[in-house]
């Protein structure tokens, strides 16, 4: 993942990550990855929480 291009983390299925338009899936370790990376989990969906992910 490019963090320029990223603004946030986002599950599958979060209403906010399909508004977009601009989403595509990525594994969980590019999630965990983008995590570490301090790339911003989505305040909605909160995919650090569904992840265990502790920063």
């Amino acid at each position: 993942m490019n963090r320029a291009n990223v603004d946030a983390v986002h599950l599958g299925h979060c209403w906010a990550a399909a508004k977009s338009g601009r989403c595509e899936p990525a594994t969980k370790e590019q999630v965990v990855e983008a995590l570490q990376q301090h790339i911003e989990p989505c305040i909605h969906c909160r995919p650090d929480t569904e992840l265990g992910f502790l920063a």
